[in-house]
């Protein structure tokens, strides 16, 4: 799986405060961008780290991640490398670019294969009415996507996080505009499915059977819909 196209751009901290270095923007094969990786210094050195969430348990997700272990081995190599280089130079020579990331090797959304899996909530108390994941090419994947009811009908979210600001900012996305719409189609299309009356029924009453028959609580419901071919989302 070597040799996938990556484009890194790391951003050192002057003066840490704790055991991050430096923060990291990663575009992958001209799919998708991932902003917020970290480099960390830990006790046997430094490593990265995908961008997290944490969940009501208070364990941590990674939001968007390689699917392989090649591809994870490459682009630590490649961001640790860039830190190295990057860190060494004085800030006025770092040469930080106003280029997005990424722009230079965007690929066309029928050129790479996708796999949408869609979770419903039960009951929502906000505006979020499903969950939503995504991989590309069996390479990627983007985690805690959100379908989102607002004044005009459904739209779809990309994972996002909070600066100091208070602006909110996509931490993982796809490149092209066109591919963002077609992912936004397949999870629309794929939640209205699960959400039709008679669907509801049908899977609420296939759960409250397999509840009496085996006295345990139903799994919580999952679909995938697939486009241009199988993939596998772990």
């Amino acid at each position: 799986m070597a040799g996938n196209k990556l484009d890194v751009r790391v951003y050192p901290i002057d003066e840490p405060k704790g055991s991050t270095m430096a923060f990291a923007n990663i575009a992958v094969d001209g799919i998708i961008a991932i902003r917020g990786a970290r480099v960390v210094l830990g006790e046997k050195g430094a490593f990265v780290s995908m961008p997290q969430s944490k969940d009501k348990e208070g364990s941590y997700h990674d939001i968007a991640f390689p699917l392989n272990g090649d591809l994870r081995k490459e682009i630590t190599a490649d961001v640790l490398g860039e830190y190295d280089r990057v860190a060494s130079l004085p800030p006025d020579q770092r040469g930080y670019g106003t280029q997005d990331i990424g722009a230079a090797e965007v690929r066309k959304p029928e050129e790479i294969k996708i796999e949408v899996r869609v979770y419903p909530l039960d009951d929502p108390q906000g505006s979020t009415r499903a969950f939503a994941s995504v991989t590309f090419d069996d390479l990627a994947a983007i985690r805690g996507i959100r379908v989102v009811e607002g004044e005009k009908g459904l739209f779809v979210t990309m994972p996002q996080s909070k600066d100091r600001g208070g602006d909110y900012h996509d931490v993982a996305f796809p490149l092209s505009g066109d591919l963002r719409k077609e992912i936004n189609k397949a999870i629309l299309d794929e939640y209205k499915v699960i959400e039709k009356p008679a669907d509801k029924s049908l899977a609420d009453g296939l759960r409250k059977g397999a509840e009496k028959a085996a006295g345990h609580k139903a799994a919580p419901r999952e679909s995938a819909a697939k486009s241009r071919g199988a993939g596998a989302l772990e």
